[in-house]
This record gives structure tokens, C-alpha cells and sequence, in this order.
């Protein structure tokens, strides 16, 4: 005893440990520790203790069924659990490793108590399985000093602390379509199942319908504690989803995460994006594809009235019929605009369901509400006709193409096309507008600046992502000043013109298969390719107003909020002045800054004045013939 006469103490050990210890092999409390010369040194255990507090021992061999374990492997998992039953256990291990800085029992130690040298290696079924890890020793050089640390969803299991539960049935989830696969799965003759929906909040609740519907847990793959690699979360969540027997959710099915996953007994879910090229990382895998559609009107419908009722919505039958066949939203965004029009009961219900549509639209496009009506317009007859067909056209889509049978004629999409063609400042784009605003539905221009790649092929994968937001979304889409991207083809001199002619072929290939409404607008429809012609529906002429609806356009171009002077004669500004309404706008725009400057009212010198300003930047001089008693006014702003 003397060599041990200037060695610390052995701490108390905890009550805990008589039941540890016995499953590790130490007989009557005797604790055994190797010391540096090779002899062992034995110390009497603390004699008898106070009754332990229960171990899971179901727990304990629901792991070691599941894994696999053999008897040394379930001791060394028994004692790396030692400190989560009682911190008393670090002080133990910390005198046992000779090192207060070493609370956690090493490697060698485990291997030692388990009598299976084997524990030490980086394949040993405990470490590849991910039910430990190994937390190296500070300031020590060798593995075998690492301390062991059972991770974290193996400790939550074997403490009993509460596992995942079985989700509630998702709204995007169909027992009628998705029934066999349900039995499929439940026979343990599936492996994978992908799940294929344009919204990704879709396929992430049909995989909690299939988990409802299988009555077990599910598991995230990419949700874990920070500080892991992608390969230690998935493989924690792997581990998770096979003690609880749960569905592993996998939301990005990387080929490293995929080869993980083959050959585990566990039934994954990965959510794949129908735009992208996926099918290859699951080749070689036996897997199943479930694919999400879009619910039709009827199913949208049934859908709006069981969340409706669910969140206490009470709301017109023919509000929700209205909104369900104009907003083809997927199940989650119904169920969220419901649970919105449950908390406010005042806003029409359409005005949720176009808060949930605009969520979905990429940066690429420019969301447009500036308020206009149908009042605002002043156009021809003939085109305001054709506008308000345009509008009833796209109301009632669903109903022609679904219910009408028109769809299958069509190539299988419900798809409104339109032109807008005429001069600059005719009123194309504000018509555009109030079509959306008497919808219901969001306005989306296309941001050229955004779209348009010098790259090759960055142009198309760019337009293919504003496609397919604004066919989710059921916004209606504007190409404003389209001739920019739907030009004509031209002679291939080089490699810039094929690449040019790839991008307008795509585009006349996608119009085929774009099921939504969309509007072309161009003041140079001479430059469109002739092969759009046939593939738009509805072309609507703009033509340069009249002396009467210059006369409406001047008076709407003067608020009603303005200083306007009494000598303005928008009578006379209209016959002797052939403007567009866009023009006009303008022109009024500039005399008013004009007569802020002067500190006055708006008067006739400051419109006359703004309108030689307007005809000098178009390079024309202000003559007798159009400016007639005001030609000096015109010509002091020069020439």
C-alpha cells in the first residue's frame, strides 16, 4: 500500500454503479483499474448500497435487437451511459483515467470491462452505427485515451426521455390515391419512396400523411444539434428513426446521403424537385415515386370548406368556389390562407389565397398592384370588350378546359395566352393590371435585367424557374416589352444566333406546356417570331386615342387634389395636340413640377410648355401647324 500512499483518494461511488457494474462484469463492487507498470490494482467498492434507480433495460435491449450488439458491445454501451444516470460517474472515470480532465471512460477502458479488444477501431458497430462517439482527450496523443459518449438519440432512448411522434394527417396526403403505397410499405417491400411535388411544403405533408397513415414517427434528416457535419446529423437522425421505428424524411437527396441511406432498415422519404434531374441519384436503389398534382377546382373546393370549418371560418359557398377555381393553390397553401381567414375574418377570403400565391414568386419577377379599375381605362369599345372577355376567359379556365373537356384538346394544360400589341403609352400594361386586379389575382412582370444571362443556358433556367413560380402560384404573368425575348429567329452567322434561336425555340416549347395565364405586351409586335402566332389565344389591339378619349385622358391626368387654373382648356389641348395616354401623363407630370416652381396654379403656359419639352426630346421642332396662338411659349424652351 505504500506505492499508493500519495494517490488521491477514491471518490464515492454512486448508488447507480452496483447495476453498471454488474453488467460490466465487476463482481461484488470490486472496481479494477490497470496501472502504468502492467499489474492490476484492486480496491474494495463502497459495500453495500442504497437500492439503484431502475435502468430501461427494455430500452437497453430494444438497442441491442435492433443493432445488433453482442454482449460487449451492449457493456461498453452501458458504461459510456454511466454519467447521463449520475454525474457521480464522471469523478469515477475521472480517477479511473488518472486525469480530472478525462470525466468520460476511454476507450481502452470500455474495451477492457467488455473484454473485446475490437471497441478500439474506427469500424467498430458502436462508432459505425453512430450509437456512440468518441470525444478525444485533451493534451492526449493515442485513440485509446478518447472517452466514449453515447449520442444523442441513443441517450434520449435509453433514458426514456419522449421520442417523436406520429404526425397528424397532412392535407396534401390522399388515402384514395395513395393507398397502395401505404401497403407496400407496411409489407417491408419498399425501401425509398420519392415524393414529387412543385411545392416542397406539399411533399413534406404526404410524407406526414404516410407516417399518420403507417402510425409511426418521422424523423427529419436535416434537422440535428449545431456543430455536426451533414454526414453526423444524418447519421444521428438514422439512428433516431431506428430506435422509434419511425419514416426518415430526407428533404435533399444528396448521392452521399443516398448511399447511406441504401443499405439501412430504415423507409425513407425524399423529397425530390420535379424541375431538376433526381432520378439518377436514386439508381441502383429500390425505391417508389409518388407524384403530387396540383388538386383540381373540386378537390380545392372540399379542401377550402374542411380547413374553413377547422379554424371556425365561416364564409360564403360561392366565395369559396370562386377562390377555388381562380387560385390553383396546393394543399398546405390552402390550409395556411384558411388559417389566416380564421384570424381575420374581415379581408375577402380571395385576398388570403393571393397572400399564399405571392409567397411563392422568385426575385426574378416584379410584383405589380397599382390599384388601377376598370374605370381608369379609357380605351376604345372593341378593346375594352376584349379585355373583360379576357378576364371572364381566365375566371372561368377550369371550367371550360376541366369540366368543358377542353383541356385534352389542348395538350393537356389550362392555359391562358394573350397579346397586347400597340403603340407606347397606349395603356397596355395598366389594362394588364386592372385584368389582375378584377381577378383577384397578382400581378407578375417579368424583370428583364434579372433574367437575361450573357451565359448560355442561364437565360432558360432563369425563365423556367419564373414558369414554373407563376404556374404555383396562379399569378398572372406579364412579359412587358416582349419582343426582347420573343424576337425572331434569325440566319445562324455564329454561335451567338444559335444560342439566341435555342432560347426563342425554348420559349415557343414552353408556351405549349405552361398551365397558367400569362400576357405578352409589345409596341414592335412586327419583331415577334411568326410562330407565337398560333400559340396565343387572344390579341388585343391598342390603338393611339381619339380627340374624345384624349379629352377623358387630360381629365384624368389632372387629379382632382391639383391646382388647376382656370384657362386650361383640355378641349383645345386634345384636338391640337395628337398624344397617347402615356404621353399625356407625362406631360401633365411636368407641368405640375413646372407650377411648383413658380409657385402658381397649373396653367395653360405650363402644359403647353411641358408638351414643346415632350416634342423636343422626340427631336421634332414645335411648329405654326400643331402649336398655332402658343408657339412663342413653345419656342422659349428652346430649339
Amino acid at each position: 500500500m505504500a506505492r499508493l500512499a500519495g494517490r488521491r483518494p477514491a471518490p464515492r461511488v454512486p448508488a447507480a454503479a452496483c447495476l453498471v457494474w454488474s453488467r460490466a462484469g465487476w463482481a461484488n463492487g470490486t472496481v479494477c483499474r490497470r496501472r502504468a507498470g502492467g499489474r492490476a490494482a484492486h480496491r474494495a467498492g463502497p459495500g453495500p448500497c442504497s437500492p439503484p434507480p431502475p435502468v430501461a433495460t427494455g430500452s437497453l435491449a430494444a438497442v441491442r435487437a435492433e443493432f445488433a450488439l453482442d454482449g460487449p458491445q451492449t457493456i461498453a454501451l452501458a458504461v459510456a451511459l454511466a454519467p447521463e444516470l449520475d454525474t457521480g460517474y464522471r469523478s469515477v472515470f475521472a480517477h479511473l483515467n488518472d486525469d480530472a480532465n478525462r470525466p468520460l471512460p476511454s476507450l481502452e477502458l470500455c474495451a477492457r470491462l467488455a473484454g473485446d479488444a475490437g471497441l478500439l477501431g474506427a469500424d467498430a458497430p458502436l462508432l459505425a452505427d453512430g450509437l456512440v462517439q468518441v470525444v478525444p482527450a485533451g493534451g492526449a496523443t493515442h485513440w485509446s485515451a478518447a472517452g466514449l459518449l453515447v449520442a444523442a438519440p441513443a441517450r434520449d432512448f435509453l433514458l426514456g426521455l419522449s421520442g417523436p411522434p406520429v404526425p397528424p394527417p397532412g392535407s396534401a396526403y390522399d388515402p384514395a390515391e395513395h393507398g397502395e403505397l401505404v401497403r407496400a410499405a407496411r409489407t417491408g417491400h419498399l425501401h425509398v419512396i420519392a415524393v414529387e411535388a412543385p411545392v416542397r411544403a406539399d411533399a413534406v405533408d404526404a410524407a406526414r400523411g404516410l407516417a399518420a397513415a403507417l402510425g409511426r414517427p418521422l424523423v427529419e434528416a436535416g434537422a440535428g444539434p449545431a456543430g455536426l457535419t451533414p454526414e453526423e446529423t444524418l447519421r444521428a437522425a438514422l439512428v433516431r428513426a431506428r430506435l422509434h421505428r419511425a419514416l426518415l424524411l430526407l428533404p435533399d437527396p444528396k448521392p452521399a446521403a443516398l448511399e447511406m441511406l441504401s443499405t439501412a432498415p430504415v423507409l425513407t422519404v425524399v423529397v425530390v424537385d420535379p424541375g431538376r434531374p433526381w432520378r439518377r441519384a436514386l439508381e441502383g436503389v429500390d425505391h417508389a415515386v409518388l407524384t403530387l398534382t396540383a388538386p383540381d377546382a373540386a378537390r380545392r373546393a372540399r379542401l377550402w370548406r374542411t380547413h374553413l370549418r377547422a379554424y371556425q371560418a365561416d364564409r360564403d359557398a360561392r366565395e369559396i368556389a370562386s377562390v377555388a377555381d381562380l387560385f390553383a393553390l396546393c394543399p398546405t397553401q390552402i390550409a395556411h390562407a384558411a388559417a389566416a381567414a380564421g384570424r381575420d375574418g374581415v379581408r375577402p377570403l380571395a385576398a388570403h389565397a393571393r397572400d399564399q400565391s405571392q409567397a411563392l414568386l422568385p426575385t426574378l419577377v416584379q410584383s405589380l398592384d397599382p390599384g388601377y379599375e376598370w374605370g381608369d381605362l379609357v380605351l376604345p369599345e372593341p378593346t375594352l370588350r376584349r379585355l373583360r372577355e379576357l378576364a371572364s376567359a381566365i375566371r372561368h379556365r377550369h371550367q371550360v378546359f376541366d369540366e368543358w373537356g377542353f383541356r385534352r384538346t389542348s395538350g393537356g394544360v389550362a392555359s391562358i395566352r394573350a397579346l397586347f400589341r400597340g403603340a407606347s403609352g397606349t395603356g397596355k400594361t395598366m389594362s394588364a393590371a386592372v385584368v389582375a386586379a378584377d381577378l383577384g389575382l397578382p400581378l407578375c412582370r417579368v424583370d428583364l435585367s434579372a433574367v437575361v444571362s450573357k451565359y448560355i443556358g442561364e437565360t432558360e433556367k432563369n425563365l423556367e424557374e419564373v414558369f414554373r413560380a407563376a404556374e404555383a402560384s396562379s399569378a398572372l404573368l406579364l412579359f412587358d416589352e416582349a419582343d426582347a425575348l420573343f424576337g425572331k429567329r434569325s440566319a445562324v452567322t455564329d454561335a451567338r444566333d444559335r444560342y439566341a434561336n435555342i432560347e426563342v425555340a425554348y420559349l415557343l416549347q414552353r408556351l405549349e406546356t405552361y398551365d397558367g395565364a400569362l400576357i405578352l405586351a409589345t409596341n414592335l409586335a412586327a419583331n415577334l417570331d411568326e410562330a407565337f402566332a398560333r400559340r396565343l389565344q387572344v390579341v388585343i389591339e391598342f390603338p393611339l386615342p381619339d380627340v374624345a378619349a384624349r379629352e377623358r385622358l387630360w381629365r384624368h391626368a389632372l387629379p382632382a387634389a391639383a391646382p388647376v387654373g382656370e384657362r386650361i382648356d383640355v378641349a383645345q389641348l386634345a384636338r391640337m395636340f395628337p398624344l397617347s395616354g402615356g404621353e399625356i401623363g407625362n406631360v401633365a407630370l411636368t407641368a405640375a413640377f413646372l407650377a411648383s416652381y413658380a409657385h402658381t396654379a397649373i396653367g395653360m403656359e405650363h402644359v403647353i410648355r411641358a408638351i414643346a419639352r415632350h416634342r423636343l426630346r422626340q427631336g421634332k421642332l414645335p411648329g405654326t401647324a400643331e402649336f398655332g396662338p402658343f408657339l412663342h411659349l413653345a419656342r422659349a424652351e428652346g430649339t
